[in-house]
């Protein structure tokens, strides 16, 4: 296909048996497959085989937020497209939220009690309905959000 120029996109589901070797994973894409288009490293939805097989592959999201983050900055790092699917703001670290992208179609999207009046809400992906019971731990608004005021702007607008 890239023989082709045709647009390749990997998408890599996170999970109990995979997160350990993200990094590593990371640095084979960007040395073997320089010609991929798109990664996106997706949260498992627990549904189908991944519910019958839940012992086997589940993982708190959380527990493999430094793995993901090597793995995304790696990529980013070399001007590789990275996406991160159906994951919580609110449980990756900041340095990689930014490429967390809305990717749970609307009719299979919820929120939980937890996300309300979280300042970030509208920015994140939300929940399949199937996690509903089986979600991190660590799911909490977020209402810190720092906004610079008007003259903390204007100095460092100076700054610049």
């Amino acid at each position: 296909m890239a023989l082709f120029r045709q647009k390749i996109g990997l998408r890599i589901v996170v999970h109990k048996q995979t997160y350990r070797r993200l990094p590593q994973l990371s640095e084979f894409i960007y040395r073997n497959l320089p010609f991929v288009y798109h990664v996106a490293f997706m949260q498992m939805e627990t549904t189908g085989l991944a519910e019958e097989n839940i012992e086997e592959l589940w993982i708190d999201p959380y527990g493999y937020n430094k793995e993901l983050e090597t793995a995304v900055l790696n990529l980013a790092m070399r001007n590789m497209k990275v996406s991160i699917y159906n994951s919580q703001l609110c449980i990756l670290s900041e340095s990689i939220r930014d490429y967390a992208k809305q990717s749970i179609s609307d009719w299979k999207n919820i929120y939980l009690p937890e996300c309300e009046n979280c300042e970030i809400k509208k920015e994140c992906a939300g929940f399949f309905a199937s996690a509903e019971n089986r979600h991190s731990k660590y799911i909490k608004k977020i209402n810190d959000r720092v906004i610079p005021s008007d003259s903390c702007k204007s100095r460092m607008q100076q700054n610049i």
